[in-house]
């Protein structure tokens, strides 16, 4: 395949256009695959979404306006350490709403569009990253459409790769500029009133990124409750390198190597458990939930987060739990490789955060070479 003929192949994200003149003024001239109908695309695009937004925004203007958000409920955890699991089990309770990948891949215009989407047929499709079904209507990581409306997101790095060589930079939104956190927090806010003009209920939040937010979470929702999973780093090293590695060859607009992704994961990972040990002293309502006890007895883990976080009668979720759990029993996780070089590297990098989690290298699933 051609140099061409990747970038045709290669998938566009459903930027407005004020968040494509952001993002393409920070690829790096050295390493830039973008071409000028990658450029046109991306622009022809972005105007349309804007043109929705606009018309989305007027049509539900009074709504909007008058919206108030439920305290939301954050699931939090590391990139590829249960979260899409616990995120869906958390939706299967009707009290509860979530925004769709229909939504967060289209929040320009969902409110417009989502309900004829939903009345077509769709046969559900499979997540690259790991053969997991999903479909439009399915809970999805609202992180797409914070990235989508402009708002600083760590998701920037899927489509500008050379963005991971400063990790607090882009993870970290203490770090970022007043102006940009502000804009965040904007368009967070204004996502979140769109979904609660949507739907009216409580919502449940999904982003691994969340996690390097508390401190911004914890002032703008007092009342949140939050789910921390967390999951073997060893088996999370590897299945990181498996996403980032697939979602920017599916989305980049420059080269990047693997060496970069490695070197991102190890630091990232240290950053977002050093701000979840600090920053959930703070937070009351609070309950954390291991990706392996969830995932040999989700029906007992789902109750013991009833309890703790005082979601209400646990009795109305199960069977609806029940018959996901139905649905989702033939799928089979990934089995994974790794270096003997990376172990080192997890072994030296995450060694006191290893210990302390009282976690082992995993021989069922993952080879060493």
């Amino acid at each position: 395949m051609t140099e061409v003929e990747r970038d045709a192949a290669r998938l566009r994200l459903r930027l407005l256009l004020g968040a494509w003149r952001s993002l393409v003024r920070k690829i790096d001239s050295q390493r830039s695959r973008l071409t000028v109908a990658t450029r046109l695309s991306y622009w022809l695009s972005g105007s349309g979404h804007s043109i929705l937004s606009f018309l989305q925004e007027r049509s539900y203007a009074d709504a909007i306006k008058n919206a108030v958000p439920f305290p939301p409920i954050f699931v939090l955890g590391f990139w590829r350490s249960g979260t899409t699991f616990l995120h869906e089990l958390l939706c299967c309770d009707p009290r509860l709403g979530f925004p769709s990948t229909y939504a967060c891949l289209n929040p320009s215009h969902f409110l417009l569009s989502e309900q004829w989407m939903r009345n077509r047929s769709q046969p559900p499709t499979t997540r690259p990253m790991d053969d997991l079904r999903y479909s439009w209507s399915s809970p999805q990581e609202d992180e797409f459409a914070v990235l989508l409306f402009g708002a600083p997101s760590v998701y920037e790095a899927l489509l500008v790769p050379s963005l991971l060589r400063g990790p607090s930079a882009l993870l970290d939104l203490g770090a970022q500029p007043i102006e940009k956190r502000d804009r965040w927090v904007a368009v967070f806010t204004y996502f979140l009133r769109l979904l609660t003009v949507q739907q009216g209920k409580p919502m449940v939040l999904k982003s691994p990124a969340h996690g390097y937010r508390i401190p911004t979470l914890r002032l703008l929702f007092p009342e949140a409750r939050y789910v921390i999973i967390e999951r073997n780093p060893y088996e999370v090293f590897a299945s990181n390198l498996r996403l980032w590695r697939t979602l920017i060859d599916r989305y980049s607009l420059e080269y990047c190597s693997a060496n970069e992704i490695d070197q991102f994961v190890l630091v990232a990972y240290v950053l977002h458990e050093q701000i979840i040990t600090e920053e959930t002293r703070h937070l009351r309502g609070i309950v954390r939930v291991r990706y392996e006890k969830l995932a040999s007895n989700p029906i007992h883990e789902m109750a013991r987060v009833y309890e703790e976080l005082q979601l209400g009668d646990f009795e109305i979720v199960r069977r609806p739990l029940e018959k996901y759990m139905a649905r989702v029993s033939g799928h089979v996780r990934n089995h994974f490789t790794l270096s003997h070089a990376q172990k080192n590297l997890i072994d030296t990098t995450w060694a006191r955060l290893i210990k302390e989690k009282a976690y082992t290298w995993p021989e069922a699933s993952i080879d060493l070479q």
